[in-house]
């Protein structure tokens, strides 16, 4: 079988070419930390009053992002299967508490008809697979179809307070009410596929912690949207 790269088309026996392997960014463990809530140039620019860890595999620059985009917009499952792969290689590296269940951040029924797939639940379904960490579909619901990309962090915050809701039941049959305590906290993991301003996780962290108290969150992320002039971009 003749097979492509997907970034820089040449013939490759895999999705994406060692050449273009190489020009990857991924975040470092002994560099950054496994906590990118503790390194500034992250932490200074994510919204994070609801959740205490942030793990993201590389920034939302090419080539990644265009990874990103193929497997969000032109229906490459391919390219969300490496992205994931390559953010199984961190957590099976990662030191951070290993998170009960896994989350995925929920897409409008109006995306979901375009798409016929939500690109965090599919995440979530790799890293379950790989990891053994079970995950639910079905515990928030997103209301309405318009998009947060173009909004400023104070509209983004503002959108995502009205348009994000727990299911009824959310995580009811995976929160072990009885056997929750500081010293073995049940721990869930908010999924998606790029993080910007951290609000639309935060959101949904809020509610999460609202209904179940003594939940701790993290929320794991493909990619993280530096900002303009960030010292991250030097970093490439």
């Amino acid at each position: 079988m003749n097979l492509s790269c997907l970034l820089c088309y040449q013939a490759s026996p895999t999705p994406v070419c060692h050449w273009c392997d190489d020009d990857m960014f991924f975040f470092d463990t002994q560099i950054h930390g496994d906590d990118l809530l503790r390194y500034g140039p992250v932490g200074r620019h994510v919204k994070h009053s609801h959740y205490k860890v942030l793990s993201v595999l590389g920034l939302h620059t090419w080539p990644m992002s265009s990874l990103v985009h193929q497997f969000k917009f032109t229906h490459s499952l391919t390219a969300g299967k490496v992205l994931s792969n390559w953010f199984v290689h961190k957590k099976r590296h990662c030191t951070l508490a290993v998170p009960n269940l896994l989350l995925p951040v929920p897409i409008s029924a109006w995306r979901l008809a375009h798409r016929h797939y939500n690109q965090a639940a599919v995440i979530c379904h790799y890293l379950s697979n790989a990891l053994s960490i079970p995950f639910d579909n079905n515990w928030a619901k997103r209301h309405g179809s318009s998009v947060q990309h173009h909004l400023s962090k104070a509209k983004r915050a503002d959108n995502a307070r009205q348009t994000y809701r727990l299911t009824q039941r959310a995580i009811d049959k995976w929160y072990p009410i009885q056997q929750c305590n500081d010293k073995v906290p049940f721990t869930v993991a908010i999924v998606d596929d790029v993080i910007t301003t951290g609000v639309t996780v935060n959101t949904l962290a809020k509610l999460l912690k609202d209904r179940y108290p003594a939940i701790h969150v993290q929320v794991w992320a493909l990619t993280f949207t530096p900002p303009p002039k960030s010292v991250l971009l030097k970093l490439e």
